[in-house]
C-alpha cells in the first residue's frame, strides 16, 4: 500500500493538471492579493471602521470560496482517471499481477492523491490567510480547525471521484463529478437565500444537496469558524451574499463528511475487488 501511495503521490506532482492548477493558483492569488491590497489602501486613506468590518470579511470569504473551487478542480482532475485510465490503456494488467492486493492498490491511490491534495489545499489556505492578515490586519479566529476543513474538501471529492473511476469510464466520471460539484455549490447558494428570506423549502433543498455532496457545507462551516456568528447587525452583513453563511452547519455535517469519505473509499475497494479486469 505504501509503495502504491508513494508512486501515486509522485505521479500527482508530475501530471500536467498540477502545472495547470499551479498557474491558476498563481494567477488567482496574484489578482486576489492585488485586490485586497488596493481595498486596504483605500480604507486606510479614507478610514471607515464600519465599512472595513464588512468589506474585509467579505474579501476573506471570496478568497476561500474561489480558492476552494481551484482545489476542487485539482481534486477531480487528479482522480477522475486514476483507475479507469489504467484499465482503458491496459496498464492495470501489469499492476494487478504484481504482489499487491486490489485493496492495497485502491487505498494506495487514495492515500497518495489525498496527501498530495491535502498539502496543496493547506498551502492555498495559508497564503489566503496571510494575505488577509498582512494587508488588512484581520485576526482570523478558529483558523486551525478551518484549515482542517479546507483540507477535507478535496478529500471528499477525491473519495467519490475514485469510486467513479472504478465503475465508470474517465470522461463519464468527469462529467458526473462536475455535475455533483455544481449541484453542491448551487444548493449552498439556494440554502443561503432560504435563510436570508426565511424560506423553509429553499433551506431544505440546500440541506438535501449537502447530503448528496457535502463540500459546500464544509465551506460554510469554515466561514463560521473564521468569522463570528451573525448575532448582530454588523456580523449579519459580513455573512450576507453567496459567500457568507447565515446558518452554521452543525458538527454532525462534518462527521457526515468523514463518514462520506470512508463509505465511498470502501465502496471503491469493494467494487474494484469484484471488477472483471
Amino acid at each position: 500500500m505504501l509503495t502504491m501511495m508513494g508512486i501515486t503521490f509522485r505521479e500527482g506532482l508530475n501530471r500536467k493538471v498540477m502545472l495547470i492548477s499551479l498557474i491558476l493558483a498563481a494567477v488567482f492569488l496574484g489578482l486576489y492579493g492585488t485586490g485586497v491590497h488596493h481595498a486596504a489602501k483605500s480604507l486606510t486613506a479614507n478610514p471607515n471602521p464600519m465599512l472595513a468590518m464588512v468589506v474585509y470579511p467579505q474579501l476573506l470569504s471570496f478568497g476561500l470560496y474561489f480558492g476552494g473551487f481551484i482545489v476542487s478542480f485539482l481534486a477531480i482532475f487528479s482522480a477522475v482517471g486514476a483507475i479507469s485510465s489504467e484499465m482503458e490503456t491496459g496498464i492495470i494488467q501489469a499492476v494487478v499481477t504484481k504482489p499487491i492486493s486490489r485493496r492495497d492498490y485502491v487505498l494506495g491511490k487514495f492515500l497518495g492523491l489525498g496527501l498530495f491534495l491535502a498539502l496543496y489545499a493547506a498551502l492555498f489556505f495559508t497564503v489566503i490567510a496571510l494575505i488577509i492578515n498582512v494587508k488588512t490586519g484581520l485576526v482570523l479566529e478558529g483558523q486551525w480547525p478551518a484549515l482542517g476543513l479546507f483540507v477535507l474538501q478535496p478529500v471528499v471529492l477525491l473519495a467519490v471521484t475514485l469510486y467513479g473511476s472504478v465503475v465508470m469510464p474517465t470522461i463519464a466520471n468527469g462529467v458526473v463529478m462536475f455535475m455533483l460539484y455544481a449541484v453542491a455549490t448551487i444548493g449552498g447558494m439556494v440554502e443561503q437565500i432560504g435563510w436570508l428570506i426565511k424560506n423553509t423549502g429553499l433551506q431544505l433543498a440546500g440541506i438535501a444537496t449537502s447530503l448528496i455532496m457535502p463540500v459546500d457545507s464544509l465551506y460554510r462551516k469554515i466561514v463560521h469558524l473564521l468569522l463570528k456568528p451573525a448575532d448582530n447587525p454588523v456580523n449579519a452583513l459580513q455573512q450576507m451574499g453567496p459567500f457568507g453563511s447565515l446558518a452554521e452547519p452543525s458538527v454532525w455535517m462534518v462527521i457526515y463528511a468523514l463518514l462520506y469519505i470512508v463509505f465511498f473509499t470502501g465502496l471503491a475497494v469493494f467494487s474494484f475487488n469484484r471488477k472483471d479486469i
